[in-house]
């Protein structure tokens, strides 16, 4: 095996050991670092059996790398982290129950979950299937990452504010004989008319993010990716989730979907985001023009003029269609990133970016 592959399998090695670490904090503190809602639904026992497996083939790989590849530092830390989870209990480390929820709580858990699935299904997809041959660590990529950590860290304040809207308006209007019209339907159903209502709102939020210059100054963060990958989607300003997420709500809020078909439709639309930013080579023939594919998005992204501002639509491309805003040849876009502009590659400052350009206009 060439070096350049065991020199990846020390960065493998050591992306699973930072999680196995997080993981036991996770256990160690949970009312402070797990989700609430998250918690009721996953098995925590089942769990500390997937942490012992990580552990293990973060340790083999940790190995390995160590005596084939040039990453040899790596492999260390690799090793060193995996010592101090072990020291801290490793997949055996202690439970208070019952677990005490803290006011304010980071969700650690969901980071270390999310990353874990995600990458287990994207970076062989991306590996196996690319369009363009890239960089295991690409630029950008601790930019993205950092945007990722942020968003979802703070998804217990995040889901407060993202909950806000939807529930005023629930309390407002309650319709009770609509949702009870709507439980009645099957789930697959339910699916189906949640998924396709909320991309629908969606739609128009996201065009307005790229009509208006005040909140433009927000999603351009998100367009200011050079590279396309499965992590490009998480680069995304936190006052745009916020906007985003809250006003997408409040069609699931009203119509009172049930719980069942909101536990399918929230992991297949997480999916759909991170696909069609995802650098594979299937375009999917006429089939861009119902659901949005990573053709579609990509050339959402494009920094070639006659793409600005089309392809609003995350999951169906037949909404852009519909209002004219469907941009797809059956070639893929020359280069990504912003039109005429250029912004920071350094998350601190694009952070803060849309702030200072209010402040500049005053």
């Amino acid at each position: 095996m060439p070096v350049r592959y065991y020199n990846r399998l020390a960065f493998v090695g050591l992306f699973y050991s930072v999680l196995c670490l997080l993981s036991v904090f996770s256990y160690r503190f949970p009312g402070l670092l797990t989700t609430p809602h998250l918690r009721n639904i996953y098995d925590a026992e089942w769990l500390r059996v997937l942490l012992f497996s990580v552990n293990t083939l973060a340790l083999g790989l940790a190995v390995i790398s160590l005596i084939f590849s040039q990453k040899r530092r790596i492999s260390i830390l690799t090793l060193a982290i995996l010592g101090l989870a072990g020291l801290l209990g490793g997949a055996e480390v202690p439970v208070d129950l019952p677990v005490v929820q803290k006011p304010f709580y980071l969700s650690l858990d969901l980071i270390i979950l999310d990353l874990f699935f995600m990458s287990a299904v994207f970076v062989p997809l991306e590996r196996l299937f690319f369009r363009k041959r890239q960089r295991f660590l690409r630029h950008g990529l601790e930019t993205d990452m950092a945007h990722y950590g942020l968003n979802h860290l703070l998804m217990g304040l995040l889901f407060a504010l993202i909950n806000f809207p939807g529930n005023w308006l629930n309390e407002l209007l309650n319709l009770i004989r609509v949702k009870e019209l709507v439980q009645s339907l099957p789930i697959l159903l339910q699916v189906g008319c949640v998924w396709f209502l909320t991309d629908f709102v969606q739609y128009f939020v996201h065009r307005i993010f790229h009509k208006n210059s005040r909140f433009w100054q927000y999603h351009k963060i998100h367009h200011s990716c050079t590279t396309m990958d499965w992590l490009a989607s998480s680069r995304l300003h936190i006052v745009d989730v916020v906007i985003t997420r809250s006003i997408s709500y409040v069609p699931v809020v009203l119509l009172g979907f049930s719980p069942e078909a909101l536990k399918i439709y929230i992991p297949l639309v997480a999916l759909q985001a991170l696909f069609v930013h995802s650098n594979v080579r299937w375009t999917f023939g006429p089939l861009r023009y119902i659901f949005t594919t990573p053709l579609v998005h990509h050339w959402h992204h494009s920094n070639e003029p006659q793409a600005m501002d089309k392809n609003f639509a995350v999951s169906f491309s037949i909404i852009d269609v519909a209002f004219g805003s469907f941009y797809c040849p059956k070639r893929w876009p020359k280069g990504y990133g912003l039109i005429s502009e250029s912004i920071s590659p350094s998350f601190w400052k694009q952070l803060i970016y849309p702030f200072i350009t209010a402040l500049k206009r005053r």
